[in-house]
This record gives structure tokens, C-alpha cells and sequence, in this order.
């Protein structure tokens, strides 16, 4: 109840956003993040190009500033070195200027604002070996405000570091003479140079105001477009549903003219053909209710007509089924007594019994016995199925061993098995319960089945007979052979009345009778019998029958 009720809010909810509200939305979304992004970019690449052009401006400053003042520092010339602090201090970013003995002491330093580095940073690079830029942004307190700095650190070393250009003239060769008693001292000093970010943190600070502004312009100019763009193209659409609204009310009269020759107003036009199909189509469902009722009128004479010939055709049809199965009962009991008969002359004279007979004369009757046999049996099939079609069919179920038929029927077959060198094998198998049926007809089954698997077999092929429990209440028996096979498109046939395989050789087709007869039998046991076949590699014929109680 509760899902339900969620769910009905949400469809409330969403009939109130408009499809114009949710394009704006989007557009304005899509439109706000490509600008920010596009401006955040811009910001971020012009941040670090002002940082990296004050680091290399520091940087350029404190070398010409070392390079400049190693003589000054070997020699300990103050005057030389306050000179260079304030060449440096022209600079306009630059704060201080500081110079620092191998011990630690300040030679000499300035400031313009009074700020020096931190002693923490002045000391880091005393015992240190870098020798190139050390820079170490930090920030400075003031009377009025904080600063942001940047110290720019290069050590003056001895040997080739900061070659001089006039080594004659060179004052580090004196002093060192000078100092030739004095143990050597590889740091002559640290140079060190603050720039102020005040003058970058400005111009970045303008900048970002001018992206920012021009960035909300962009963007309000942007979703004014967008609410102008879809407003062209809703305004049809709302045009269109009002239309509609009324057609669905079943105002076929109301119509709407297209505004553009876009896509809108294409559907705009479908629209108006669309209601002008239903006006045809409405005048025409109208006059065929008028025939409808019109037709409807004398229907239920005409059905009362129609019921009573399809009765009586009914009725003749049944007749003639009836005339059909007795016509094939009498002449199929008719036909048995000649058969027999003859069948008896013509083993009597393959007997001897008239006399001796020739090869080619008992090839003959052979042949002729053969024959006698399979009308035998054909007429045996009309009689059962006449009898089954009939109801006449009895039946005596009483408990039997269904795996002892099998051995029976397969011993009886195995003479015209050995004339084809097909064998026939009954498969291992688990204990099996007792089955209740009829053992006549049961065995007519069993035999109808084996019968086939050995005349379909091929030479050298194999049979096999599995009987196994099906659950608790059925027993089921498979004949397997390894016969050509029956296409799929005759699986569904092959258990017809008076259907003959079209893929059977011609001399082995029978009157299609024994499939229809075993299925009918199977089924008066209440189990069912189903077929699998494979094109060249052989079926699988089983039926199932119920457990005795």
C-alpha cells in the first residue's frame, strides 16, 4: 500500500514539470558546468603562469645577486654588498635581501617593509649541500595585514661553483692568500631575496572578478537563448495537446495548424491528417454498427438454421463412421477365415504333403506364405482398431511382470533378428515394481514396437530394451535401434491411423495401422508412448504404465 502510494506521488509529482521546465533545466545545468569548468581552467592555467613567472624572476635575481656578490662575500666587502641590496630592492616585487655568513651571521641586510625570513628558514640551508634555488613560500605578518612571500635561497660555495669572469683581478684569490693560515672554509655564504605574491594575488583576484563576471553573462545569456529556444518549440506542442485533449474527448472537429516546418510542425500536420482519418473512420464505424445492427436482426434465425444442418451433417457423418468401422469389421472377419485357409494349403504344400516341390516353386510359395502373413496381420489390426474405435475392446488388468514379457517377446525374436546379424540386448536394470494391465495387449505393444526396430535396423546394427521405474508411479519401457531414423517433420504423425512414413523404404511401409493401434492400447493403461529420432543415428520408442496398487 505504501509502494502504491509513493508511486502515485511520483506520477503527481512529475505531471507537474513540464517538459519546457525540464529542457531548461538540462540546458541550464549542461551550460552552468561548461562555463565553470571552461573558467575554473582558465583561472588554474593563469594562477600557475603568474607563479611560475615569479619563480623565475626570483630565481634569475638571486643568481645574478650570488654571481655578483661571492667577491664581496670572500672579501667581506659590506659597502659592495649593501650596493647590491639595493640594486635588488629596485625591483618592484622584491622585500628583502639578506646575507649570511658560513657561520650563520648576517653581513648585510635590508628590507623595505621591515620582513625578514623566518630564522627557521634562514637556518635550513647552513649545513645543507644544495647548491641550486631554494625557494620557500611563507607568510608575513604586518601592522596592517598578512603577506604572502616567497624566499629565494642559493648557497656561494668555493671552487667552480660561480666562476669569475676576470680571474686575475679576482678578489677570492686574495683573500684566500690572505687566509692562507686560516683553515678552508668551502661556504663562503647564502644569499637570500624576498618577493612579495601581493602584486600576483591582485592581478589574480581582477582576473577571476572578469572570468567570473564574464562567465554569469555567458551563462544568463545562454539560458535566456535556451528558455527562447524551447519556448518555440513547446509553444506548438501545447498547441498540439490542447488539440488532442479534445479529440480524446471526442471532438473530432477541432484542429490545429502547423506554426513551423520543422519536425513540430510536421507532427503538427500528421496530427491534423491523423484527425481527419478518424472522421472517415468514425462515419464508417458508424454505418457498419448500422449494419451490424441490422445483420443482428435476423442473426440468431440464421445461426438456428446453420445449428440445425451442421446437426444433421453431424449426424450423417456419424452414421457413415459407423457403417465404415462395421463395413471394415465384417469384411476384416471375413477376410480372416479365406486367409487361414489358404495360409494352411500353402504350408501343406511347402510341407510335402501334395508332393515334392521344385526350388523355384517353393521360393514361390514362400513368398505367397510371406505375403499371406502380412494381410494376416493387417487384417488383424482393422479388427482391433474397429474394435477400439467401437469400445468393444475388453480388457483384463491384473498384476504383471512387465520385464518378463519383454524377455519373452525378445527370445521369440530372436530367429529374424539372426537372419539381419542385428543384435538385441535388455539393459541392466534396477528392481522393478509390478505393473497392472492387460498382458495381451501389453505383449501386442511390445511386439508391434520390436517388430519395427528389427525390420528398420539395418544389417549389423543393434537393439536395445530398457525397462526402468519412472518415479513411484509408473514403469517405463524404451526400444532404442539404430535405424535411419524419422525425420523431424514426422514425429508428430507417426502414431496416425493409416499414416505411412514418407522416408520408409517402400517395402517396408505396413497399412500404418500397429503405431496407432499400440498408442490406443497404451493409453486404454492410462500411460502415454512418445518417439525420439536422430536423421542416421536411430529413434527411441517408450511408453509408461501405471504401478499396480
Amino acid at each position: 500500500m505504501t509502494d502504491m502510494t509513493t508511486r502515485n506521488q511520483s506520477v503527481h509529482l512529475s505531471s507537474f514539470i513540464s517538459l519546457r521546465t525540464k529542457f531548461v533545466l538540462f540546458i541550464s545545468l549542461v551550460i552552468i558546468a561548461v562555463c565553470s569548468g571552461l573558467s575554473w581552467y582558465f583561472i588554474k592555467q593563469q594562477s600557475d603562469s603568474m607563479t611560475r613567472s615569479l619563480i623565475g624572476t626570483g630565481s634569475i635575481l638571486v643568481k645574478n645577486l650570488a654571481y655578483n656578490a661571492r667577491y664581496g662575500l670572500v672579501a667581506k666587502d659590506r659597502v659592495l654588498l649593501e650596493q647590491l641590496i639595493d640594486g635588488v630592492l629596485e625591483v618592484e616585487d622584491s622585500v628583502y635581501v639578506v646575507f649570511t655568513g658560513p657561520d650563520g651571521t648576517q653581513f648585510a641586510m635590508k628590507s623595505k617593509r621591515n620582513m625578514y625570513p623566518d630564522q627557521a628558514i634562514a637556518t635550513s640551508l647552513d649545513g645543507s649541500g644544495v647548491d641550486d634555488v631554494t625557494i620557500t613560500p611563507f607568510e608575513a605578518t604586518t601592522n596592517v595585514q598578512r603577506e604572502q612571500l616567497y624566499d629565494f635561497a642559493v648557497t656561494i660555495r668555493r671552487g667552480t661553483d660561480n666562476p669569475s669572469l676576470f680571474p686575475l683581478l679576482s678578489l677570492e684569490s686574495v683573500a684566500e692568500t690572505q687566509a692562507a693560515a686560516e683553515p678552508p672554509v668551502r661556504l663562503y655564504g647564502i644569499v637570500r631575496i624576498g618577493l612579495t605574491g601581493e602584486k600576483m594575488n591582485r592581478a589574480l583576484t581582477q582576473m577571476i572578478g572578469n572570468v567570473v563576471l564574464i562567465t554569469i553573462t555567458v551563462i544568463a545569456s545562454g539560458i535566456l537563448a535556451a528558455i527562447l529556444l524551447i519556448r518555440r518549440i513547446t509553444t506548438p506542442l501545447n498547441s498540439l495537446v490542447t488539440v488532442a485533449r479534445q479529440v480524446a474527448g471526442g471532438d473530432l472537429t477541432a484542429s490545429v495548424q502547423p506554426m513551423t516546418r520543422d519536425e513540430v510542425g510536421q507532427l503538427t500536420t500528421v496530427f491534423g491528417q491523423m484527425t481527419a482519418s478518424l472522421k472517415e473512420r468514425d462515419l464508417a464505424v458508424k454505418q457498419a454498427y448500422q449494419d451490424l445492427e441490422q445483420l443482428t436482426r435476423t442473426l440468431e434465425q440464421r445461426v438456428r438454421q446453420r445449428t440445425s444442418e451442421l446437426q444433421t451433417a453431424n449426424e450423417k457423418l456419424q452414421e457413415l463412421d459407423r457403417l465404415k468401422s462395421a463395413f471394415v469389421s465384417i469384411v476384416s472377419h471375413e477376410l480372416r477365415t479365406p486367409m487361414t485357409s489358404i495360409k494352411g494349403y500353402v504350408e501343406n504344400l511347402l510341407d510335402g504333403l501334395a508332393g515334392a516341390l521344385t526350388d523355384k516353386q517353393s521360393r514361390s510359395l514362400e513368398r505367397v506364405k510371406h505375403n499371406i502373413d502380412r494381410l494376416t496381420r493387417m487384417i488383424n489390426e482393422l479388427l482391433d482398431l474397429s474394435k477400439i474405435e467401437a469400445g468393444r475392446m475388453e480388457s483384463n488388468f491384473a498384476p504383471m511382470s512387465l520385464l518378463e514379457m519383454v524377455e519373452e517377446v525378445v527370445e521369440s525374436y530372436h530367429a529374424a533378428a539372426d537372419e539381419k546379424s542385428v543384435a538385441i540386448h535388455i539393459l541392466p536394470h534396477h528392481p522393478i515394481p509390478m505393473v497392472k494391465g492387460d498382458a495381451d495387449k501389453l505383449n501386442r505393444v511390445l511386439i508391434n514396437l520390436i517388430h519395427n526396430a528389427v525390420k528398420f535396423t539395418p544389417v549389423g546394427g543393434e537393439i536395445r530394451i530398457a525397462v526402468r521405474a519412472q518415479g513411484h508411479n509408473c514403469v517405463e519401457l524404451c526400444v532404442i535401434d539404430t535405424g535411419p531414423g524419422i525425420p523431424p517433420y514426422e514425429l508428430d504423425k507417426i502414431f496416425e491411423k493409416f499414416y505411412r512414413g514418407e522416408s520408409a523404404p517402400v517395402e517396408a511401409r505396413g497399412a500404418g495401422l500397429g503405431l496407432a493401434i499400440a498408442k490406443n492400447l497404451v493409453e486404454l493403461h492410462g500411460g502415454t508412448i512418445r518417439v525420439e529420432s536422430s536423421l542416421g543415428e536411430g529413434s527411441c520408442f517408450s511408453f509408461t504404465i501405471p504401478v499396480a496398487r
